[in-house]
């Protein structure tokens, strides 16, 4: 399969995505800053794809172990190549909808990025991108279901989506996951926002807070980001929930 090589982080971190259809970047990007754990954590990430979530968190988080989730044969390939340097980086193949049962109730962290849509009539996009951005036979629900199964008691769980899409999420963990942390992203101050970060504590009932919104530009400047926003972008800041 063609590819492109990716630079993120100033050049620090180097990944292989593929040529032509979805390529990870922004969302990746700030999805692995929000992570946050203790050395020796073992964090798993469900539809991996190319690695590039957990080769970012890794970047943040150098003493973890990280475990990615794939099925399709081309992304499992590539994850693979991207993370052969990395001695704390496995690469599973499987599907979401069979968990494997050695992996129940055993991560400290799951992470995950979902098909931002369930059906595909809602959006218009070329077939190479519709894997990435569409679920074919699973819901938004059937990810957080896979999340929390992995997850240990107290374990923490982190996704990003779209942001009307949050009613759904909190509803999915009412009763299963509590101090829900909800991080809202937005493309300029007087938008509303498109993505949501949310990250929860399984079998807790903490209280749940909405964070400070985190603006990605300002108007009126020359710059591509706010600075913030490019703190975050270039490795050199985190989004600590």
């Amino acid at each position: 399969m063609p590819y492109l090589d990716v630079k993120f982080f100033d050049g620090q971190v180097d990944v292989k995505q593929p040529g032509a259809g979805y390529r990870a970047g922004t969302d990746a990007i700030l999805l692995a800053a929000s992570l946050d754990a203790k050395p020796g954590a073992h964090i798993l990430e469900l539809g991996c794809g190319t690695g590039v979530v957990m080769l970012l968190a890794r970047h943040h988080l150098p003493d973890c172990r990280f475990t990615g989730l794939e099925k399709s044969a081309d992304m499992l390939a590539l994850s693979r190549d991207n993370t052969d340097h990395a001695d704390n980086i496995e690469i599973v193949e499987g599907s979401i909808r069979r968990i494997p049962k050695d992996w129940h109730l055993q991560f400290d962290q799951v992470v995950a990025n979902p098909p931002y849509f369930d059906n595909r009539r809602a959006v218009r996009m070329s077939g190479a991108k519709e894997s990435a951005f569409v679920n074919k036979g699973l819901r938004l629900d059937d990810w957080i279901a896979a999340m929390l199964l992995a997850l240990k008691p107290r374990g923490i769980g982190t996704l990003i989506y779209r942001a009307d899409g949050l009613e759904k999420i909190c509803s999915t963990l009412s009763g299963k996951a509590g101090r829900l942390r909800i991080q809202p992203i937005h493309s300029y101050a007087d938008t509303s926002a498109k993505r949501i970060i949310v990250q929860f504590r399984k079998s807790v009932k903490s209280e749940s807070a909405l964070l400070p919104a985190l603006i990605m530009h300002e108007r009126g400047t020359d710059e591509k980001y706010a600075p913030v926003a490019e703190q975050i972008l270039t490795g050199k800041g985190r989004l600590i929930l």
